[in-house]
């Protein structure tokens, strides 16, 4: 009996914390894209000109597949990868493709990582995979247009296992930090991490050479405590979606900051944010995402041609410097309306008067 009230109560979280609209999840989906997009899609070309001496597999397809060399192979799969992800923004058998994408991704980074290079960025790996199944092709996308009213109901429960997976992740993160010694009162990590990479990088960006002539021991522990418990708290908020919004809020202001201070990227990782970041902004009392959906829809010939237009220079790798953008730069613009995420409930009224007078 005990058990199957507990099932119940799963069930019950994974099913009804989350209600995303197909607007929100559309909007979620093209907005990944161009995240992708901005910091660059990975390319695996180069896998063909690695040493074999190197290869050294983890457990996964390239420890069954063994050294794939050819040079051909890999410029096809990169031109694969190029055409589903298009797929996937242009919201054509979207479900399909988002989950091609992310096995396509697992695949190329398997072999990447067998020669010895480790990215943090399994999250926005798997989350293609995942977010095909809350039906986020259902709006903004050709599949919208091509099955009309018989369109699937959004889904809410992968939101809640992303949450749980966010949280696991950041829980496994933090736990050796606290066994290893982060509390310790007479040193500092973040310090460590501050001065490594300083004196290990071409050259300090941001704020990392302030904080390293600043060097307080202080400053420095309020940043060890801080993130421990950040990392160590992130999955307790899992279970209360306004309580979780905000802490989405503090874990791209947290990945923000570890940028400007230790130097070190988790640019695509803050993308898996965004549902929730949309989410909170397009909740499904407010006009504003009406509004905003209709603004699309009458400008929809205008972003048609932008979208052939993008097809086209991602399926042929076409990248003139004009249109480059620093890959940090996501971070930034994530950042923003994160930060105002933390803000108090009456800054949040006001923005949304503002925002829908703008698509009135």
């Amino acid at each position: 009996m005990m058990i199957l009230k507990f099932s119940k109560k799963i069930i019950e979280w994974l099913e009804n914390t989350w209600k995303p609209t197909f607007f929100q999840l559309g909007l979620t989906r093209i907005l990944f894209c161009l995240g992708f997009i901005v910091v660059g899609l990975p390319h695996f070309n180069q896998i063909s000109g690695y040493d074999l001496e190197f290869f050294d597999p983890p457990v996964g397809v390239s420890l069954v597949l063994g050294p794939i060399t050819s040079e051909n192979f890999w410029w096809n799969f990169d031109l694969i990868i190029r055409i589903v992800f298009v797929l996937v923004l242009a919201g054509f058998r979207t479900k399909e493709s988002s989950i091609a994408f992310g096995l396509l991704l697992i695949f190329g980074f398997s072999y990447e990582y067998s020669y010895g290079k480790i990215n943090h960025n399994i999250f926005p790996v798997i989350f293609p995979i995942i977010m095909a199944f809350t039906n986020w092709g259902g709006a903004l996308s050709i599949d919208s247009i091509r099955k009309g009213g018989l369109q699937l109901e959004p889904k809410g429960w992968p939101l809640t296992f992303l949450s749980f997976l966010l949280g696991w992740g950041y829980f496994t993160a933090g736990l050796p930090k606290l066994i290893g010694g982060w509390l310790d009162p007479s040193y500092s990590s973040t310090a460590g991490f501050i001065l490594r990479r300083y004196y290990s990088s071409s050259g300090p960006l941001y704020l990392n050479e302030m904080f390293v002539k600043i060097n307080s021991l202080f400053i420095n522990k309020v940043f060890d405590y801080s993130t421990l418990a950040f990392e160590l708290g992130f999955i307790l908020t899992i279970f209360w979606a306004a309580v979780y919004l905000r802490a989405v809020g503090v874990a791209v202001m947290f990945h923000l900051g570890v940028l400007l201070t230790v130097n070190i990227p988790f640019t695509l990782h803050v993308l898996v944010f965004l549902p929730y970041i949309i989410y909170f902004y397009f909740d499904r009392n407010s006009r504003t995402s009406e509004k905003f959906e209709k603004f699309l829809l009458e400008k929809r010939k205008f972003f048609i041609i932008v979208l052939v237009v993008l097809s086209l220079g991602i399926i042929t790798d076409y990248n003139p410097q004009l249109f480059k953008f620093h890959r940090h730069m996501i971070l930034f613009l994530v950042g923003i309306p994160s930060f105002f995420m933390l803000l108090p409930n009456f800054v949040h009224v006001y923005l949304r008067k503002v925002t829908s007078r703008l698509f009135t």
